[in-house]
């Protein structure tokens, strides 16, 4: 069966928010109970993290291989992976080497603003990482940028909101069933605000007609 746009997102999002909270569960049980020092759970969380990364590089680039070409599909994943490790280390580092347990969360219409701008920043950078790894194989690459942006800024928020319902004495399957389906519901909006900017890389590749493969392309 082949793998559309919209089932690939939701796929590598299902899978790698399904990691990433695992690993949530793992980084504090080590530091909890384990006493591990905070940098140890960072690795762990970012570990999450690039599950999270290389199923979407990996999943998006199958589904544009035709059009992008088997060295610059390769060069889209392993964008995805570095910028996907980048935006999870930032983005968990505050709290997870933070000592101070003392303060009241803040409340939920913060969290999902905050997660909206933390969106909107990791879809702008992994939109451009990608468009430069494809800037030679499509028309108009650097509007990518714009899809990606959009579809983070609506996605991430669904992911924090995930997060946030899990109380601290659930068990760790409940955490993981609760990140498969927060992942699932994440991709399939992302999937569905770039579908069609996705769909112009394969309409423009049809377009071009058939291309003289590169060397790298046709190296055994």
């Amino acid at each position: 069966m082949r793998l559309t746009w919209l089932g690939a997102c939701t796929l590598a999002e299902a899978i790698g928010i399904t990691a990433a909270a695992g690993a949530a569960r793992l980084a504090t049980w080590l530091t909890d109970v384990r006493e591990a020092p905070p940098a140890v759970a960072l690795g762990v969380v970012v570990a999450g993290g690039l599950v999270e990364g290389t199923a979407l590089g990996v999943l998006q680039a199958r589904v544009l291989r035709t059009a992008l070409g088997p060295a610059a599909a390769r060069r889209w994943a392993g964008a995805t992976v570095l910028v996907a490790g980048l935006a999870w280390a930032a983005g968990s580092a505050p709290a997870t080497l933070s000592t101070d347990d003392g303060g009241r969360p803040p409340a939920l219409p913060l969290v999902l603003l905050g997660a909206a701008a933390l969106g909107t920043m990791a879809g702008a950078l992994l939109g451009a990482a990608q468009a430069v790894v494809v800037r030679r194989r499509v028309e108009h690459p650097w509007s990518w940028v714009r899809a990606s942006t959009i579809g983070w800024t609506a996605a991430m928020p669904v992911i924090f909101l995930g997060a946030g319902v899990a109380g601290a004495d659930w068990s760790w399957l409940t955490v993981v069933l609760l990140g498969t389906a927060t992942g699932t519901l994440a991709g399939a909006v992302l999937g569905g605000t770039t579908r069609h900017a996705a769909d112009a890389f394969l309409i423009a590749d049809r377009r071009r007609g058939p291309k003289v493969p590169s060397p790298q392309e046709v190296r055994p």
